[in-house]
């Protein structure tokens, strides 16, 4: 059969056994241009119609064609590389092994297994969107192949394999969970068990502080009021008397003895000043 490239015009002849019978797609050499090719004994009813209608009725005279104009000489055609008629020559015996294997498993029946009940609502599995995807991957190596780039299929796995060793450097997300986990639950098990720690209270040291220092100057206050005041409160109250008189002569005794530490601490900066001067 002969291919025809729609757009460069280039044409191959290649054997009919290569093209399987559901066509396939094809790529030109010249140009690089890839379309899907028709087996000549299943062409389209579209395309079919088409043929009919271009071809005269029989009875219907036809006028010899004009004679040709003069042009330049035709180049000639472009065999079929080998190389490219065995790898189409391959991938067509490769799909119609398929096409018989499908066709053998559909004829097989297999005894219910106990196996559990496809999902009734689950929409029936299209491979069309495959077969296409598969043989848009083909064309691609095909092109690969012939250019001498590398192969896609061996890229994809050498990324599969750099992803799953850069997985490998980074830690275990389930690891680092399990730990985090063990740590919460040793902590709770210590709570349980020993209680609560006691954490200091500095907010209520503080208060207490303040509440004994104004204690502190509330008793000061009123005992200097006392000592004061002494003579008028044993006027108004003549029983208190002998404890005011005891009280007044106690607080005497202490100024008297304050007053002398204060005058021996003077004497004794007096005579360092002087010592320090001379």
């Amino acid at each position: 059969m002969r291919l025809s490239c729609p757009n460069c015009d280039a044409q191959y002849e290649v054997p009919d056994e290569v093209m399987p019978l559901s066509g396939r797609d094809v790529q030109c050499s010249n140009c690089g241009q890839t379309w899907f090719q028709h087996h000549p004994d299943n062409i389209p009813e579209d395309e079919a119609e088409q043929i009919l209608l271009d071809t005269p009725d029989p009875d219907e005279e036809v006028s010899p064609p004009p004679p040709p104009p003069p042009s330049k000489a035709v180049p000639e055609r472009r065999k079929l590389d080998p190389e490219v008629a065995d790898i189409l020559r391959e991938e067509a015996e490769a799909e119609y092994a398929a096409r018989q294997r499908e066709a053998a498993g559909a004829l097989e029946s297999q005894p219910d297994l106990g196996l559990e009940d496809t999902d009734p609502d689950a929409p029936p599995y299209d491979d069309s969107a495959d077969a296409a995807e598969r043989r848009a991957f083909e064309a691609k190596r095909r092109m690969a192949r012939m250019r001498g780039e590398p192969d896609p299929a061996a890229d994809r796995s050498a990324k599969a394999v750099a992803g799953a060793s850069r997985r490998g450097l980074l830690p275990d997300i389930d690891e680092i969970n399990s730990t985090l986990r063990s740590d919460k639950d040793r902590a709770r098990t210590d709570t349980e068990v020993h209680g609560p720690e006691e954490v200091p209270k500095p907010k209520q040291e503080r208060s207490r502080f303040r509440s004994g220092f104004v204690v502190a100057l509330l008793i000061f206050a009123i005992g200097a009021l006392i000592y004061v005041y002494a003579p008028q409160i044993a006027q108004s109250m003549p029983q208190a008397d002998p404890y005011l008189s005891a009280y007044v002569g106690w607080v005497d005794g202490l100024r008297l003895s304050l007053d002398n530490q204060v005058e021996a601490l003077l004497v004794w900066l007096d005579t360092m000043a002087t010592q320090s001067n001379e």
